[in-house]
């Protein structure tokens, strides 16, 4: 196993308090040590999970922001609506 790097003995605590973007990243490392380096079974699954887990956070993380920023486009058309109708009154 020369070069290999065993991701899942040195990984981070799986944990929301990271940004979107270190999941992301994560994951990549974790997928391309799953293609260049020779890893046991066990090894390989457990980064694949690993890989799975930071995905699913990342996802998480995108979809709190989008929701986020269609709360935020709703709250500034009622105020053009409530001005609209103000200025017709």
């Amino acid at each position: 196993m020369s070069g290999s790097t065993k991701l899942v003995k040195n990984k981070k605590k799986v944990s929301r308090d990271i940004s979107f973007e270190e999941h992301v990243s994560y994951a990549e490392k974790i997928l391309i040590d799953l293609e260049t380096n020779d890893l046991t079974l066990e090894e390989a699954v457990e980064n694949y999970t690993e890989a799975l887990a930071r995905i699913k956070l990342a996802k998480k993380i995108l979809e709190d922001a989008q929701n986020k920023v269609e709360i935020i486009e709703r709250r500034d058309l009622d105020r053009v609506s409530t001005k609209k109708s103000k200025t017709k009154l």
